[in-house]
């Protein structure tokens, strides 16, 4: 087991007594807690196979509370340059501009994920693992399980805001599937790899002496 750290954000606040039913739900691993702008998250610290589990886990009892959810994981992939000047901290928000119109730079800056009302939004991660890679920087990887899980939530609440839940449920199965084929004919191809392996060595041994 790994033990895993992370942020989930909620919808709102929850009262002393959606705490104590929070903390009997399994939420013992975790503290509410609040940032400047007035949202709410609970910081966690949990463990798990994987990052998504431990997360699945804490979104399931988080559930318990009635009109509690998530509203987002760990910090929000999509970022200004200014914002990523700001998690960066070592390069102002000009060098991000120059680095993304290819004044500096090896070039290949992550193109925009976004690009409306003069307002460019990029992927964090994308810029991170760019920086690491291209320029040298010393910046912490992002964890691709965050972004993905942060993505995962903010997709069921837009669902849920405009009422089509089930029909987005059905349309990730869809998507999803030829990912899973893909994966059980691989898992399939080492199976029957190891097999014929094994086969291949036991022809080959010399057979047993019976012992005197």
């Amino acid at each position: 087991m790994n033990n895993w750290n992370f942020r989930v954000m909620l919808n709102r606040a929850p009262s002393d007594e959606e705490t104590d039913t929070l903390y009997e739900a399994g939420l013992d691993d975790s503290a509410v807690a609040g940032d400047p702008d007035g949202g709410v998250y609970l910081m966690c610290e949990r463990e798990g196979e994987s990052l998504l589990e431990a997360i699945t886990s804490v979104l399931i009892q988080i559930s318990s509370v009635d009109k509690l959810w998530a509203v987002g994981v760990g910090q929000g992939d999509a970022v200004t340059l200014g914002d990523a000047a700001r998690r960066h901290g070592g390069r102002t928000q000009a060098s991000f501009r120059q680095l993304a119109s290819g004044q500096r730079g090896p070039g290949g800056f992550p193109e925009p994920l976004i690009e409306a009302d003069n307002v460019s939004l990029y992927s964090w991660a994308e810029i991170s693992e760019w920086l690491r890679t291209k320029m040298g920087d010393n910046v912490p990887e992002t964890n691709r399980d965050v972004t993905l899980a942060d993505a995962a939530v903010k997709l069921a609440c837009r669902a849920s805001v405009v009422h089509r839940a089930p029909q987005v449920r059905d349309l990730l199965e869809v998507a999803c599937r030829p990912t899973l084929v893909e994966a059980k004919v691989e898992a399939k191809a080492k199976i029957e790899a190891k097999i014929e392996a094994t086969a291949a060595q036991g022809e080959s041994a010399p057979p047993k002496v019976p012992a005197a």
